[in-house]
């Protein structure tokens, strides 16, 4: 499995999955299998 964040800024993902919270805001983590399948989280930090 492959992690990405597309706001860095408001928070990260480890390679392991792990999200951490930088920032108040709102991103979306992706999680990319070998497979070429995804899914896509909304993350919401207050």
């Amino acid at each position: 499995m492959v992690y990405a964040s597309n706001k860095s800024a408001i928070a990260t993902v480890s390679s392991k999955g792990v999200i951490k919270a930088k920032k108040k805001g709102t991103c979306y983590v992706y999680a990319y299998a070998q497979n070429g399948v995804y899914k896509r989280i909304k993350v919401v930090v207050k």
